[in-house]
């Protein structure tokens, strides 16, 4: 998970309800034994989780914040998500870019040798 969905993770997390906050503590003291979700205050470290846990998470408040239908949380899901799909469509872009550049080459190359 990338430094960028971490932070967007970390602020999703804030904007679950008691109910739903008590139950993301308890995804992360499933696979860290030492932490404790049931203490007064809690100190989440994002980047001391492994992959699994941030994911499950990320699927957790995903669904949460659907349920709660608090739209401005989804901007977290949607953001995430577009930021993945731009990054995708700007890379297949500049391949399918190239790929025309070299094409026209090669045809301007064959006409001048006709």
């Amino acid at each position: 998970m990338s430094t960028e969905e971490k932070r967007k993770l970390g602020i999703a997390l804030t904007q679950l309800s008691h109910e739903d906050i008590v139950k993301a503590l308890e995804i992360v003291a499933e696979n860290n034994p030492s932490f404790q979700a049931n203490a007064q205050e809690v100190d989440l470290d994002i980047d001391a989780q492994s992959e699994y846990t941030l994911w499950r998470l990320k699927v957790f408040v995903k669904e949460a914040l659907k349920v709660q239908g608090n739209n401005g949380s989804n901007n977290y899901v949607t953001n995430s998500n577009n930021d993945d799909n731009k990054k995708n469509n700007s890379k297949r872009r500049r391949e399918i870019c190239d790929a025309l550049a070299k094409t026209a080459v090669k045809r301007t190359k064959k006409l001048s040798n006709l």
